[in-house]
């Protein structure tokens, strides 16, 4: 057996086995991105899905943070959930149609939130989340 056949066996053989520790390796289990508002309203016994940002290379006022949980609250709760008052966050506008709300505020901060609900999730039963936070943009001024 040639070195070259040598060559292309361990190299098969590596990368087998690189393929099948990323078959077999767990996911990482998702967290809030830096810079996610700690007193954002995550509803109870929710599960956290997915979430990302911001983005470094994009300009400030457009980088945003999203975040999706799967809840074990029905679309209607997690409505009511997100309606009711919570320290620092307020509504700002009349809301969107179902299946969206907000946009809310976090004033002191200038961060606005949208959040989608309804969504179902097929994989535990649970409503779906979906909340991007953006940095408000400054009104301009008469």
């Amino acid at each position: 057996m040639g070195s070259d056949e040598k060559y292309r066996r361990v190299k098969r053989a590596l990368l087998g086995l690189l393929l099948a520790g990323c078959v077999v390796a767990r996911p990482a289990t998702p967290s809030l991105p830096d810079g996610f508002p700690s007193d954002f309203p995550v509803p109870p016994n929710a599960r956290l899905i997915t979430a990302s940002g911001p983005l470094p290379f994009v300009p400030a006022e457009m980088r945003t943070m999203t975040a999706q949980w799967s809840s074990a609250l029905s679309r209607a709760e997690l409505e009511a959930f997100y309606r009711a008052p919570h320290p620092g966050w307020r509504p700002i506008g009349p809301g969107s149609a179902p299946p969206s709300l907000g946009p809310i505020a976090l004033p002191s901060d200038g961060l606005a939130a949208t959040i989608a609900i309804g969504i179902p999730n097929p994989i535990d039963s649970g409503t779906l989340v979906a909340v991007t936070i953006v940095p408000r943009r400054p009104s301009s001024s008469p």
